[in-house]
């Protein structure tokens, strides 16, 4: 072995060789093992800064990978648990309720959340509490056919405040509009509108107008719904309220009195009945509630749609979205306000089989105390895997965290560390101890293990993961991850 003088001591040419080194007086030293970790974690804490400063989303060095959570891209979604990526680039196990539109404001020194529900959709809450809703069914279509035909029922209206609901994924149902009636007789009736569903609250869909030529007394009656259907050429407005609910979600349909009538009855809308139709004129739609839980400005909804009629003055809508009955020659019939659940104003041609209107579809809102639905989850934060050039041995973390609520996190004990080098198959824990926390950085702590022996038998491919659980979580204690770096050897 070749052999070169420093000071008074001899080392082999490398620097390495057998990490001996003959010492002045003639004896041999052992070369002592540079401690690389401090120089491992200011890489990582390097790494942070500049994903941080560049946004960069998760990157790979040579044996590492760096995360900032700029985005979400580092995380296999499909292996995590309660892990809810905030906006301001960590992740934690806090939840807060999801699904359609959400709004805010604040009445009375109180703030509220919003969730308005437009179209079918899924409201998630990982925490039981209780809730304020609205639910509006789907309007009822207009009748077809000839003259006077009977207007749309409005949807049913149901709210009320102080409503429990659980830690769940609720489906919810925003019912459409019923169809317009297109024909004679029997397929000259409006079409019911469908129910709106929120939890065990269901609203009822209007009842149809009653249509057609007037020769099948079976079809002049209006539909029963949440409000009823108007009735045409001798017949009866359907009933509303259809099933009972207290209070009620709407009213009946107006009727037209005889035979000779020309004017059809206007829909049932959720605060009043229905007008009759008469000799000529149709009768206008009975008017709808007025709600504020929206967006604390009163809104009506679920008016009923007006009759039609051959002449005189066209008939209304009742406000709320019910559409305008239509006379022969003199107006146009409308259908039903978008998510007011109104009813829609039926036809007053003199021509035969012609068309109604469609119903306008219903809506779902829930409102609640801001925070009162929020809640803080354990979490299992797994990362995508990354793979290794060689076969590793060793396992390296360096992570930093937060803790917000008032609490503090033991570490070991409310947040763990482990390593794959297999994809995940299988893990070997870091054993993170209170020891691991190497100080701050801005207001985040700093933990690094490194030198870890990974105790799983691998195999080529190396695919490397980490998986990070947050443990004994709670609104007084959310242990907030803030950046990840995963390396090997």
């Amino acid at each position: 072995m070749a052999l070169t003088k420093v000071g008074l001591d001899l080392i082999d040419a490398s620097g390495k060789g057998d990490d001996k080194y003959l010492k002045g007086d003639g004896t041999w030293g052992t070369i002592a093992a540079t401690d690389t970790s401090v120089i491992e974690d200011d890489i990582a804490l390097l790494g942070f800064k500049v994903a941080a400063n560049g946004a960069f989303g998760k990157y790979n060095l040579v044996d590492q990978t760096e995360d900032a959570f700029m985005d979400a891209t580092g995380i296999d979604a499909s292996e995590s648990t309660n892990d809810t990526r905030n906006a301001a680039n960590y992740y934690s196990g806090a939840t807060t309720p999801t699904g359609g539109t959400i709004t805010s404001y604040s009445d009375g020194g109180t703030d509220y959340k919003v969730h308005s529900f437009l179209a079918d959709g899924v409201f998630t809450t990982g925490k039981t509490a209780s809730v304020d809703y609205l639910v509006v069914g789907g309007g009822g279509g207009s009748a077809g056919g000839s003259a006077g035909g009977g207007g749309g029922g409005a949807g049913g209206f149901r709210t009320d405040t102080g409503f429990s609901i659980a830690a769940a994924a609720h489906a919810i149902t925003v019912g459409d509009g019923g169809t317009a009636g297109t024909g004679s007789d029997a397929t000259g009736r409006g079409g019911d509108g469908e129910d709106s569903v929120f939890s065990t609250i269901t609203s009822t869909g209007g009842g149809g107008g009653a249509g057609g030529l007037g020769s099948v007394a079976g079809v002049r009656a209006g539909e029963t719904g949440g409000s009823g259907g108007g009735g045409r050429y001798s017949g009866a407005g359907g009933a509303g309220n259809t099933p009972s609910t207290s209070p009620s979600q709407g009213n009946n349909g107006g009727g037209s009195s005889s035979a000779s009538d020309r004017g059809g009855g206007g829909g049932g809308g959720a605060g009043a009945v229905g007008a009759d139709g008469t000799a000529s004129v149709g009768g206008n739609g009975g008017i709808g509630t007025a709600n504020s839980l929206r967006t604390n400005v009163a809104v009506t909804y679920a008016g009923g749609g007006g009759g039609g009629a051959l002449g005189g003055t066209p008939s209304t809508g009742g406000a709320g979205g019910g559409g305008n009955g239509q006379v022969t020659g003199g107006s146009t019939q409308t259908g039903g306000g978008t998510n007011t659940g109104g009813g829609a104003g039926a036809n007053g041609s003199s021509v035969g089989a012609v068309a109604g209107a469609a119903g306008g579809s219903g809506i779902v809102v829930i409102r609640y105390v801001d925070g009162a639905l929020d809640s803080v989850e354990n979490m299992v934060l797994v990362s995508n895997a990354t793979e290794a050039e060689a076969a590793p041995t060793k396992g390296d973390l360096v992570m930093t965290y937060n803790t917000v609520g008032g609490g503090s996190t033991t570490v070991g004990t409310d947040l763990t560390a482990e390593v794959s080098a297999d994809d995940g198959s299988t893990w070997t824990d870091l054993g993170l101890v209170a020891g691991d926390v190497q100080g701050t950085t801005g207001s985040h702590t700093i933990i690094s293990k490194h030198d870890v022996t990974i105790s799983s038998t691998i195999t080529a491919p190396y695919k490397m993961r980490y998986r990070i659980k947050t443990l004994n979580q709670a609104a007084a204690k959310e242990t907030r991850i803030q950046a990840v770096s995963l390396g090997w050897s």
